[in-house]
């Protein structure tokens, strides 16, 4: 068990893989699911790829602009697993065209999209709101990327999606917990406006499962440009996307979760995580359960 560098809902925190999501289990099988994974690459994205793949899942698209990086991940996925056949579509996120002929694309080969993992993101270089070199089209480009370009990837998904599909936020942390360093307001502020877009997601789409979820900190291309290193396993993040595909976390549709959490605990807490707004996004100390809107 890890030490906690944060505040933690569960007592037992995980830095690396652990055998409640071990994709090894029958309980997580993705056998004969189809799974979709933007930025898909590298990092994160590529973890995930592998982890579906351990799962049993034969048919893995990712997506992202740099094809070198789709060509390395897939070789590297389909020779350890060569039952899987791994889709590389380039694409950027930003571009409905993109996006569309890429999700075609993969319907064309694969079918319906059982997993949805929306994984690309962009963190400009850091910068106090008022540097004199601040740069307000920079930090404007993260929004285009993180909100906009998200919502074309999940539109683009949606028509494609297989009946009880599976959507995947990976968010972060700092778009929930007060500013925890200056310069990165951009990557804050538009992942806390995309976790508000999978909220609505979840509440329009009672047949999808939504899920937000923060990956830990993986080093990555994107850590080292904001300064920092990782302090958890990559294989993490991938492992836990799969235990929340499954059928054992069908109680967190529409919550906001860490991968660093205990599954176990968080299984037992079950009844209480549904019935209240615990791990819901929203107002600290006051409660909307229950509320039914207003009447204007």
């Amino acid at each position: 068990m890890a030490t906690s560098p944060f505040p933690s809902l569960t007592k037992v925190w995980h830095s690396k893989p652990y055998p409640a999501i071990s994709p090894s289990r029958s309980e997580l099988s993705a056998k004969g699911k189809t799974v979709v994974i933007t930025g898909g690459g590298t990092g994160i994205g590529a973890s995930i790829a592998k982890a579906f793949a351990a799962a049993g899942s034969t048919k893995i698209a990712i997506m992202s602009r740099t094809q070198k990086n789709l060509i390395m991940t897939k070789q590297a996925i389909e020779a350890e697993f060569p039952e899987v056949e791994v889709l590389a579509v380039v694409a950027d996120i930003t571009s409905t065209a993109q996006v569309d002929e890429g999700f075609d694309k993969i319907n064309q080969a694969f079918g319906k999209i059982h997993v949805f993992v929306s994984n690309a993101g962009f963190l400009p270089i850091p910068k106090p709101l008022l540097a004199p070199d601040f740069d307000i089209q920079d930090w404007w480009t993260t929004f285009s990327t993180n909100v906009l370009g998200v919502l074309h990837s999940v539109k683009g998904f949606v028509k494609y999606a297989a009946e009880g599909a599976c959507l995947l936020h990976i968010s972060t942390c700092i778009s929930h917990i007060p500013p925890l360093e200056v310069g990165i307001s951009a990557y804050a502020a538009s992942k806390a406006a995309a976790n508000k877009l999978f909220d609505y997601m979840a509440m329009e789409n009672p047949d999808i499962h939504v899920v937000n979820v923060h990956p830990g900190l993986i080093e990555s291309a994107m850590s080292r440009k904001s300064g920092h290193g990782g302090l958890d396993d990559v294989e993490l993040p991938g492992r836990f996307c799969v235990w929340l595909a499954s059928q054992e976390a069908k109680f967190l549709r529409g919550k906001f979760v860490w991968v660093n959490w205990d599954v176990d605990e968080l299984k037992a807490r079950k009844e209480e995580i549904m019935g209240t707004d615990l791990l819901n996004t929203g107002l600290w100390g006051v409660s909307f359960m229950g509320w039914g809107g207003i009447d204007v």
